[in-house]
């Protein structure tokens, strides 16, 4: 039998470690992950990679042998194997090892929630005008309705993700634009990105802003310029997400990056500990702890992760067991769920429970609202957080409340008959009584009107055509303010009539109750001002007083 010299041997060991090199060299271009042994993708890959060393060497010093008499040199061909088996056990107890089982303590301790009064967190009436309540899907139709009025921009798509800022005091939403393809890149990257949509909520209104100089490193651009394989050469270590667009008091563009950590075991524990701001123009980043994070940069930490802390934190609030289905659940409580209608292929509708937030502008910060509510997610809520989205710094303020959910509802009960759709509501505070507010739309997801919803009795709506009728009716009925449909400079007469005939009729958001005489004389009434005509027929004698054309029932 012939066998091999050393010489020859170790050629094809030599040979397989530089193909299986090259392979992952290539492997690793494409595969974009951190190398920190914190994150799990990150073992995905090396156990990826090992596995092309060892396949790799098997296959070349298998190959070299001229014959089956290899047992000399088994352990040259499988010996690499043991490496990732061993691996794969070490991998699992890492698992184990931030599991909520082992640690609830510690995922009780993972964020610090300061008790503060309700009234000092939200937003008066006085501030309406600022309050963001366009969703992105109303967004998203206004910046492609702007784009596609701009000749020239067949490169280009505004990009789908909106995010809420706070500029110079404005809410708006911006999305920048992104290339339509590869081959849209390879022939528009030297002037790269132009600009960005801005779109204002507060007056349903979008914008096209062009940049003086393009944006190259975006996430829509390819090679060295895509904009997180750029960030992985630069922050090869850091686990990165949530990259997004935003703009400076100034106007200028840049992305910016959270950075994160777990916390607790090896995979456990996932919180936000900076971010990457980066210049896109010319690929400059730097990074920031949490605490040094830009003034002007509005949002770090992911809504998502916002509640799912939340509700990590507070189901293990009083031990592991105590949290689950077999426990009593005592102090335990979790952020609302809304229900979201879609439909199959056979276009059965389908209800699921997904958590939803609003926003809130204020101190010139974007903070996340929503209620919170018991495990046992009933219709109330028992109080809502507000969480700075640069700082991650969680308020919460207890208040017995109709959910989110009960109060879209109602707000749907009003306009039924168009088939409106309620977006999830922000929180308004009128004269210490808190309210939500928020937008009806339309099928298309055009904003059509705007509904206010008491906090603690969802059964006290208003509807109306724009925001400030929709604050003024709303403190109005629940006799906050004076009405403002009345005329204040109009004399008041006194009358008393039979119904022969009434009618309620919806105006802009307003019911009105018209009631005829036998003689042709009509009488109009504000419903919500006059709730007891709810019972009133034909046949009925009313006494009021008529000002300024309307009749006010005694």
């Amino acid at each position: 039998m012939q066998k091999y010299k050393m010489k020859s041997k170790w050629q094809y060991v030599i040979t397989a470690f530089i193909i299986s090199t090259i392979l992952v060299l290539i492997m690793n271009y494409f595969w974009i992950s951190p190398w920190n042994l914190k994150s799990v993708e990150c073992w995905m890959k090396m156990f990826v990679i090992l596995f092309i060393y060892t396949g790799m060497n098997f296959l070349f010093v298998y190959a070299g042998y001229e014959s089956r008499e290899i047992h000399k040199d088994e352990r040259l061909m499988y010996g690499p194997f043991l490496i990732p088996i061993v691996l794969v056990p070490v991998f699992f107890i890492c698992l184990i090892t931030g599991a909520e089982i082992f640690n609830s303590k510690a995922y009780a301790n993972i964020i610090q929630v300061e008790y503060v009064e309700s009234g000092d967190a939200i937003l008066s009436e006085k501030d309406a005008a600022s309050i963001a309540l366009m969703d992105t899907a109303s967004a998203r139709q206004l910046g492609d309705r702007e784009i596609g009025a701009i000749e020239n921009f067949s490169a280009f798509n505004v990009s789908d993700d909106y995010i809420q800022l706070n500029i110079r005091e404005d809410a708006v939403k911006v999305a920048p634009l992104e290339y339509v393809g590869f081959f849209k890149w390879l022939s528009n990257k030297e002037g790269g990105v132009t600009g960005y949509v801005s779109v204002s909520p507060t007056t349903m209104t979008a914008d096209y802003v062009e940049l003086e100089k393009g944006m190259q490193y975006v996430p829509s651009a390819y090679f060295d310029k895509d904009l997180y394989r750029h960030l992985h050469s630069q922050f090869p270590t850091m686990m990165m997400g949530n990259i997004h667009f935003e703009v400076d008091e100034e106007g200028n563009a840049y992305y910016v990056t959270s950075v994160f950590d777990k916390t607790i075991g090896v995979f456990g524990g996932e919180v936000v500990i900076g971010a990457i701001v980066t210049d896109p123009v010319t690929g400059e980043s730097n990074y920031y702890a949490l605490a040094d994070v830009p003034q002007w940069v509005d949002y770090v930490v992911p809504g998502d992760l916002i509640c799912e802390l939340y509700n990590v934190a507070y189901k293990n609030i009083n031990g592991f067991w105590n949290g689950t289905s077999f426990g009593a659940n005592t102090g335990c409580m979790q952020t609302t769920t809304i229900d979201t209608v879609s439909d199959d292929e056979e276009d059965d509708e389908s209800h699921d429970a997904g958590t939803d937030y609003g926003y809130i502008a204020k101190d010139g910060d974007i903070y996340v609202y929503t209620g919170v509510t018991s495990m046992a997610a009933d219709s109330s809520n028992l109080g809502f957080i507000m969480v700075n989205e640069r700082t991650g710094e969680y308020k919460y303020f207890a208040v017995s409340s109709a959910n989110e959910q009960s109060a879209m509802n109602a707000a749907e009960g009003e306009v039924q008959q168009y088939g409106y759709q309620a977006s999830f509501p922000s929180l308004i505070n009128v004269d210490n009584s808190l309210a939500y507010i928020g937008v009806l739309k339309d099928q298309s997801g055009l904003v059509k009107k705007y509904y206010m919803v008491n906090v603690e009795d969802y059964g006290k709506v208003v509807v109306a055509d724009t925001r400030e009728d929709c604050v003024k009716n709303y403190a109005t009925k629940l006799g906050l303010a004076p009405d403002n449909n009345k005329p204040e400079d109009t004399e008041k007469t006194e009358v008393e009539f039979v119904i022969s005939v009434i009618q309620y009729v919806d105006v802009n958001g307003t019911t009105y109750v018209y009631m005829g005489t036998e003689d042709g004389v009509i009488y109009k009434a504000v419903f919500h001002l006059n709730e007891k005509l709810l019972f009133a027929k034909p046949g009925d004698t009313i006494k009021g007083t008529v000002s300024g054309g309307l009749l006010t029932i005694e």
